[in-house]
Parts: structure tokens; sequence; C-alpha cells
């Protein structure tokens, strides 16, 4: 799946969730946070949410040709396998897909990424998305520490999106849509909160 239409959507349903949530848990969070003052603008290696399309394009060519990072499928993604914890096996390795999301003025606003198991398959229980999420919430955790992920029901709905807020910088995983697939977001709530 193109990442742009994953970013699609994702925002489609987080603004569904977001829209029916003021005055929740969330809505509060998002109030102290973003009156705290915090700026948080880091994503991976040195991209930063406020660059341009261009240095996201430059970084990833650099990246690329240090052999750190690839292009991923159909050329509309960044690859990055990420590396093995000390201690597993290469049944666990996982794969990490991302692409900048980008305004009108081609400012990065936020991330789109996606993980999986590398070995993964239909008939293994063990590594499909549903097992994955928590992965992906502790790796999400390391790299962008601070507050815990917040359940935020859909309306209408039994599903829920996971939600992380700190600063600016809100970090969601929507529901799963593929067995293979944990999807998250990263954007900048500055920018998110002057489109409302």
């Amino acid at each position: 799946m193109k990442l742009t239409t994953l970013g699609n959507s994702v925002i489609f349903c987080v603004l569904l969730c977001f829209a029916s949530c003021s005055g929740s848990e969330y809505d509060q969070l998002v109030k102290q946070e973003m009156a705290s003052g915090i700026v948080h603008d880091s994503l991976l290696f040195d991209l930063k949410m406020g660059q341009s399309k261009d240095h996201f394009f430059k970084s990833c060519w650099k990246l690329n040709q240090k052999g750190i990072i690839f292009n991923g499928p159909g050329n509309t993604t960044v690859k990055y396998p990420l590396p093995r914890k000390k201690g597993e096996t290469s049944t666990l390795d996982m794969t990490l897909l991302f692409f900048g999301d980008f305004n009108e003025e081609k400012i990065m606003t936020g991330m789109d990424l996606q993980f999986y198991y590398n070995s993964w398959s239909l008939w293994n229980k063990s590594l499909q998305a549903k097992q994955l999420v928590p992965v992906v919430m502790d790796t999400l955790k390391k790299w962008y520490p601070g507050n815990d992920f917040l359940k935020v029901p859909i309306k209408g709905d039994s599903l829920y999106l996971l939600v992380k807020v700190d600063g600016n910088r809100r970090i969601t995983i929507p529901p799963i849509t593929d067995q293979r697939i944990v999807t998250a977001k990263i954007d900048d709530l500055r920018y998110v909160l002057e489109e409302k």
C-alpha cells in the first residue's frame, strides 16, 4: 500500500475520532501538552518536522549511499531494516517503511510509518499484526520518550486508536487493517491545530 493512500486513510480515521473526543482524556492531554510549550521536532535520523521536502530527499539519499536505508516497495517509501535486538532470533527481524508528510508549502509536518516482521506468514500466528502492536508501541516509546499511549475509542465502534502526545508531537496507531502491517503516524500538532 502506498503511504500516501495510507496517510489519507489514517488522517480521516484520526479526524473522525478526534472530532468526537472533545472534553475527553485525549482532549485534556492535548491542551496540557500544547500549553507546556515543549517542542519535539525530531523524527528519524536527522529528519525533523519543519524541514523541507528537498531536505528529506537529500538526507534519505545520503543514508541510502551509506547502505543504512533503501528504496521501499514501488519506490514510494523508504525502507529501513531495524537493527536486531540483542538475543533475538532472525525470526523477529523487522522492517520499517516510512515517508515524510508534507503540507502545501512542502514543509514536513510529520511522518507515516509501517512496521512488519520480515518472516511474516499467514499461518504464523506469533508474527501477525495483532502481536506486533505492543512491540511497535514499545519501540515508539523508546524512540520518543514521554507520555504513554492512550486508547481513544472511535465513535460508534468497538475499535480504538492508540495515541501518544508529548508537547507538540502526536503519535497515532490506528486499528489494524492488514494482518501483516502495523501503521503509525507522527504529526506536529502545531500544524494540525492550525488547519482546523
